[in-house]
């Protein structure tokens, strides 16, 4: 059992998929790696030679933004988020579980929710053909991948929260 009571047993083998799974982890590594290059890159051009790298405060947010709802599915689907555990460990089993639902239902409502949202924000930014105002990059499919991403997360708590009614008590959280 880890800190937080879980068994450790994750979905995202079961629903991700070991390939999707593995390429969202290969995009957040890709992107954080690439943040970091161009990170050192605008800092040494901007001590060394006076001359920043154009875009990259516009780059870094992009970057960022990909990162974040990037790495959300995998950490939900694992429920590997930063947590205080501050009840938990006085709690009974079935209090704990029903904690774990409560707490997995309501994410999936709020992410479902915020992929709706999105998804129609989305739109219109592509109806307007925005862009940022450095590099000029279209924001559109920027969102729409925080939308599938966040479509996704809450798929991930979903699938959580049905694991945890259906856990049967005592066979070992």
């Amino acid at each position: 059992m880890n800190q937080s009571g879980h068994s450790g047993r994750t979905v995202s083998g079961a629903w991700l998929g070991h390939w999707l799974d593995q390429a969202l982890g290969l995009i957040a590594a890709i992107d954080l790696f690439a943040m970091m290059v161009m990170t050192f890159i605008d800092v040494l051009g901007r001590y060394l030679f006076s001359s920043p790298l154009p875009g990259a405060f516009e780059l870094t947010q992009i970057m960022m933004a990909v990162l974040i709802f990037t790495g959300l599915p995998l950490v939900s689907a694992k429920e590997a988020h930063v947590t205080v555990d501050l009840i938990h460990a006085v709690l009974t089993r079935g209090a704990r579980r029903l904690l774990d639902i409560t707490v997995n239902g309501a994410g999936t409502v709020v992410l479902g929710a915020i992929a709706w949202r999105m998804w129609i924000k989305a739109g219109q930014i592509a109806a307007y053909n925005d862009n940022t105002p450095v590099l000029h990059i279209p924001m559109a499919p920027i969102v729409y991948f925080m939308c599938v991403m966040s479509a996704i997360t809450a798929a991930a708590l979903l699938l959580n929260t049905i694991r945890h009614v259906r856990h049967q008590h005592g066979t070992g959280d």
